[in-house]
């Protein structure tokens, strides 16, 4: 095998979802505004924090990810010539701001964006790097060896120099952090790997040959590896005194807090012998604190407070460098990140106490305490690898990057980046976002009296038209009586009820007032209707029932009266404000169903807003038929039951409701709420939209059938965000998109779910689901809403205007990428975080849009399939094989995929522990005049060295056709060689073709139907061990004749194989007709295993590979002689490199290509694109 350079020109990267390595915030010298520097592999992305708005990309280094950003303080603007310090491992590089100017204003050229001082490397790996605040151009940078590098931007040679290295001794660091004290001074917090933090000071004007570091502390304490240290600004406490204070955390999951401040006593240079005997105490054990030097080491006196935080590691601490410190309270606020993906927010309580009459020289005692108070969860799967804050007038903003892609921004500063709402004097209330309570005594104390209990009208159905007025009371009417129920009219008003009968209208307003609705004694317990999260409608009102069949009715319009509607027979069960597509589309009827206690018939009353005038319409129930949900949607009334039924009546021609058909859910577990969804243009389609105490909701389509209507279930999901789902509404984000927003119980919280964003909008800790509460969205607000609750015998009232967090940037995965694999349309992607995510690819904008997230799979999932854009294919571990079904939505609500899990895998072995390592799916059998009758040939390759072969389809389920063992080898690849041949590849780096033939004992029952197969396979062996990767083209076929295909093969030898076979058009003799035509291997294809690999066309002298590594490289083959030919059999394989490109998805996982239409459409337009997967994802467009 002979190998040829590479010409390089073939590969061109269009798209980067990679985890975010480094975050900096930067305010423009412009306009003013703040700006977001993201490190996303080898770039910098720039990004307007008020819009989310991506300004540019600029390549900074080249084979390296971004480890760290520094921006000048905005002090520093005054000075010219400002830099931006950029570093990652060894390399540095340094960026001039005039660049990032030209970035955001849109008019650099890309010499203007590439000048500047070239990429330098550094002599060790660099933990942190600052920029001299002083305006002259200096630089200071820390190793991972505790040495401070000075170094300066030379302006003649447009070069970084490095000036000096000072270090008092050089243990192996994890963590650094640089605070510049004074303009030759800088401060020095370093963790090491045997849990020490070493603080120092390093005088940059000192001569080398004099002493030019001192040593301040060295700490003990922490059991583990320090991953994170921060130095706090000064801070001045309420009692005047100053403070300086180091934060750090570690591989023990603690966080603690040390006090840094030097002493007036302990000023001056410190000797180099007082460092050896602190450190010669701390190294004795390696972790912790020995016993012997515990009593005189100042470790456990300067550390003020620890505390466990985070379920994993914990990454990073900083301090905001703003304080808010008050007089009252000496709180400082330390945030945290970690593996868990999670940002955590600290309050530091200070008590410093002194003693002595001379200020100069008194001793003071600082204790401290550090409570949690918050956690932000906004990043999928694990790790915050980066994060960044600033300060605007006052308020916080706090950036956060993570290994799934995404930048989040949380603090009280987003709030000013964020849309107002419509009427500005709701804000002062929203913003608070928190619980306020309100006990039955402050509502009365500040209710206002209702002059006005019931005004006078003809009541329909000959039911009364006025009621008493008692006179009101100011105390409750027992010891007991508390608040029971809630139900908004609007997201303005609110109605609660206690459990005497008390009825009180809360409007929100500059601050939510209260007025009490006097009703008479004989009222007793009542009922709230539902409230509506339709569509907004003209006439808010809710309707109340009573027990002995009353019903009034309250309007937002109008007077703040009660009054009486219409009456029904029997004591009011439940009332359900019904969302109506066609009432609220032109109808002028509202419409509400009354069920009746321990009674099969209910009503829906037709009310005519404008005249008051009612119509009943009968509703017959099956026996045991409670309702918790309904929806009237088309000719169709919806209902949902406690036992997880959903039922559809119809309007019968005796002019009552009966049912037309149902269909189970989830046996035993309640239907919470149904929304039907708006169908798109002139199709009718009849959609509703269903949550359940299950976790997830689903989607039904009502089909109209030959001989009666049905319900289809289309999609189904489980949000992670809940146990149980309690209702969905879609948000209007005011640019023609909604958004899904559910909204269930999590443990203790009530949590808000952005569904079609995929993140957490808020999370209320109401004590859990057992309780009265009501819900209601903010309509002009797209992450807007109300919660009421009783908590502890009091109502409590939550209301949000804008979410807590902001999306900058979405992202992905948040674990490895294990499986790719690309349709027509779609791109499928799975993960170690058990998820499978489906994209639609933009090529023109180079966008990646995740359309659905399913989550199904309990373990990490192995292989992916698609066929068309109908059906996707899934194996994972404990032999989970999943068949899902998509389905296209023509509603204007819902713009997602449908996706439903179409069968499950029965056929698992008795442990069931195998993986199912990979799989291949042909469709056998189809018919194009009706749906769903696809047939399935699946064959899947097991660990444990089980081949089997199933024939699936949707009517029949999975029926065994074979079932082979290899050797011990554990099989990682198979593929079909067309219907009768099937190819496996192996741990022991051997490729086996087997027969697809149907198992002989026709008449074998279940229990026996896992004969093995003694069908001998043709083996050979290609790579020395595990084969990783494998693709394969048919290159020749005739009528009669044998096939031939080529098989390209990835190993863990590093190793490219090329192998060529022709099989027999007939199966007699079984595998044994199959022959290998020839074989070749390249060494050393790649410096690390192959994980990927995909023929992405044949030439006529030579076939296209691209292939993927561990090794971070991305190749382009060109393979020509694989042929065999008669005239020369002795014809070798010649691969010619034709490009060889950097990959930023580091840990490999596996390598796709699919294709896409560019603006052309036919010919020329046609472009492949190579996507790579692993740590993040990577598109390339592919010149063929």
């Amino acid at each position: 095998m002979s190998r040829e350079p590479a010409v390089v020109g073939h590969l061109r990267r269009e798209f980067v979802l990679d985890p975010i390595t480094a975050l900096a915030f930067y305010t423009s010298l412009a306009d003013g505004e703040q700006y977001l520097l993201a490190g996303e592999d080898t770039d910098i992305k720039v990004y307007h924090v008020q819009t989310s708005r991506l300004c540019g990309q600029l390549s900074v280094l080249r084979a390296q990810s971004i480890h760290g950003i520094a921006v000048p303080p905005v002090e520093a603007n005054r000075h010219s010539d400002l830099l931006i310090l950029v570093w990652g491992g060894h390399s540095i590089k340094i960026l001039s701001t005039d660049t990032i100017e030209a970035l955001i204003s849109g008019h650099g050229s890309k010499e203007h964006l590439t000048k500047g001082p070239a990429e330098v490397r550094a002599s060790d790996w660099i933990f942190d790097g600052r920029i001299s605040p002083f305006g002259d151009g200096r630089i200071v940078l820390l190793t991972a060896h505790n040495e401070v590098i000075q170094a300066h931007v030379d302006p003649d040679r447009s070069s970084l120099v490095f000036d000096s290295i000072r270090s008092p001794s050089r243990p192996i660091l994890y963590s650094g952090n640089f605070f510049w004290a004074s303009k030759d001074c800088v401060l020095v917090a370093a963790g090491t790997v045997f849990g020490e933090i070493l603080v120092w000071k390093c005088y940059l004007g000192v001569p080398e040959e004099k002493q030019n570091c001192e040593v301040l502390f060295v700490f003990t304490g922490h059991e583990g590896s320090i991953f994170g240290v921060h130095l706090s600004p000064k801070i001045q406490t309420s009692t005047g005194e100053t403070l300086r204070l180091l934060a750090s955390c570690s591989d023990d999951r603690t966080i603690r807090v040390w006090d840094i401040t030097e002493r007036c006593e302990e000023s001056g240079h410190r000797n180099q012998t007082l460092y050896e005997s602190h450190i010669s105490d701390a190294r004795e054990t390696g972790f912790g604190n020995n016993a012997e030097a515990a009593a005189h080491d100042s470790s456990s006196a300067r550390c003020l407070a620890a505390a466990m935080g985070h379920a994993s590691r914990i990454w990073q601490v900083e301090f905001p460098q703003d304080q808010p410190l008050f007089k009252t309270s000496n709180i400082i606020e330390l945030f945290s990140f970690g593996e868990d993906a999670t940002a955590q927010k600290w309050n530091l309580s200070l008590d410093v106490r002194s003693s002595g009459l001379d200020i100069a020289r008194t001793t003071r005692e600082v204790t401290a305490n550090l409570t949690h108070q918050s956690t932000f969860s906004n990043h999928s799967g694990k790790h915050i690898w980066s994060h960044a804050m600033t300060s605007r007038n006052g308020d916080l903003v706090i950036a956060t990057g993570g290994a799934d892609g995404k930048v989040a921004l949380i603090g009280s500063g987003i709030e000013s980046s964020s849309p107002k709402a419509a009427d500005e004097s709701t804000v002062a209330l929203l913003d608070k976002r928190q619980s306020v309570a309100w006990s039955l005594a402050d509502v009365l104390r500040s209710s206002r009296p209702n002059d006005v209990t019931a005004d006078s009208q003809d009541g329909s159905n000959g039911t009364p038209d006025s009621l008493a007025s008692p006179p009101r009371s100011s105390k409750p009417k027992n010891a007991k009586e508390a608040f029971n129920r809630y139900t908004f009219i609007s997201d303005r008003r609110l109605l609660a009820a206690t459990n005497s009968g008390r009825i009180f209208i809360g409007a929100f307003e500059d601050e939510l007032t209260w007025t009490e609705l006097i009703l008479p004694d004989e009222i007793g317990q009542i009922v709230f209707s539902h409230a509506f999260l339709g569509l907004s409608t003209a006439n808010p009102m809710a309707l109340i029932g009573t027990n002995n069949g009353d019903i009034y009715y309250y309007s937002e319009s109008g007077t703040a009266a009660l009054r009486l509607l219409t009456r029904v027979d029997g004591k009011v069960g439940d009332i359900f404000y019904l969302s109506d597509a066609s009432v609220t589309s032109g109808s002028n009827y509202l419409h509400f169903l009354i069920t009746i206690l321990r009674s099969t018939s209910a009503v829906v009353i037709q009310v005519d807003p404008n005249t008051l005038t009612t119509k009943h319409i009968g509703v017959t129930l099956e026996q045991g038929f409670m309702v918790t949900a309904a929806a009237l949607n088309q000719e169709h009334l919806v209902l949902g039951s406690r036992k997880g039924v959903i039922t559809a009546l119809k309007l019968g021609e005796d002019g009552k409701y009966s049912a037309a058909f149902t269909v189970e859910v989830h046996r035993d577990e309640a239907i919470t709420s149904i929304l039907p969804l708006e169908s798109r243009g002139d199709q009718l389609h009849n959609y509703v939209l269903s949550t359940c105490r299950d976790g997830k909701y689903r989607i039904h389509e009502i089909t109209r059938g030959a001989n009666q209507p049905n319900a289809v279930m289309i999609h189904e999901a489980l949000p992670p965000f809940v146990s149980s789902v309690e209702g969905a509404w879609f948000s209007d984000n005011g640019d023609g998109t909604k958004d899904l927003m559910l909204c269930g119980f999590r443990s203790k919280n009530f949590v808000v779910w952005n569904e079609t964003q995929r993140h957490e909008v808020a999370t209320v800790d109401c004590g859990g689901s057992s309780r009265s509460y009501a819900w209601a969205p903010l309509r002009a607000q797209p992450d807007g809403f109300r919660f009421v609750f009783t908590k502890a015998g009091q109502m409590y009232v939550f209301s949000q205007m804008v979410a807590c967090h902001k999306t900058l940037k979405v992202g992905g995965h948040g674990r490895e990428i294990k499986a790719v694999s690309a349709s027509s349309r779609y791109v499928a992607t799975a993960a170690e975080d058990t998820v499978i995510r489906i994209w639609e690819y933009d090529g023109d904008h180079s966008r990646l849009r995740c359309v659905a997230a399913l989550e199904k799979h309990a373990t990490g999932i192995q292989a992916l399939k698609w066929y068309n854009n109908e059906y996707l294919f899934s194996s994972g571990g404990n032999e989970e094989f999943f068949v899902w079904k998509l389905n296209r939505l023509e509603s204007n609500d819902f713009s997602g995929l449908a996706v439903v899990c179409e069968a499950v895998f029965p056929d698992r072995s008795e442990v069931g522990d195998a993986r199912i390592t990979d799989f291949d799916v042909t469709c056998a059998a189809s018919d194009n005049d009706a749906d769903d009758t696809y047939e399935f040939c699946i064959s899947m390759v097991l660990s444990n060295s089980t081949l089997q072969t199933y024939a699936y389809s949707k009517q029949t389920g999975f029926r065994l056709v074979r079932r082979s063992t290899y050797t011990g080898a554990c099989l990682t690849q198979i593929r079909h060689l067309g219907r009768d041949y099937i190819l496996t590849a192996a741990t022991d780096g051997h490729l086996a073709i087997y027969a697809n033939t149907e198992r002989s004992e026709e008449g074998a029952d279940q229990e026996n139907s896992a004969v093995v197969t003694t069908s001998i396979p043709v083996v050979t062996r290609l790579h020395q061990n595990t084969i990783k990767s494998l693709d394969v083209r048919q290159v020749a076929a005739t009528t009669d004749g044998p096939s031939e295909y080529l098989v390209v093969t990835g190993g863990d030898d590093n190793a490219l194989g090329v192998i060529h076979v022709s099989l027999p058009s007939t199966l007699q003799g079984g595998a044994a007709g199959a022959t290998i035509k020839s074989k070749s291997i390249i060494r050393s294809a790649h410096a690390a295993a192959i994980t990927g690999v995909a023929i992405t066309h044949l030439e006529d002298d030579g076939v296209m590979v691209v292939s993927g590594s561990n090794d971070q490289r991305v190749k382009v083959w060109k393979l020509v002689g694989w042929q065999e030919r008669e005239q020369d059999q002795k014809q070798r394989l010649r691969a010619q490199l034709l490009d060889e490109r950097y990959s930023s998805v580091a840990d490999a996982g596996d390598l796709g290509i699919f294709e896409g239409e560019g603006k052309d459409g036919e010919g020329e337009g046609q472009r492949k694109r190579v996507i790579v997967v692993g740590v993040g994802v990577e598109i390339w467009n592919l010149e063929v």
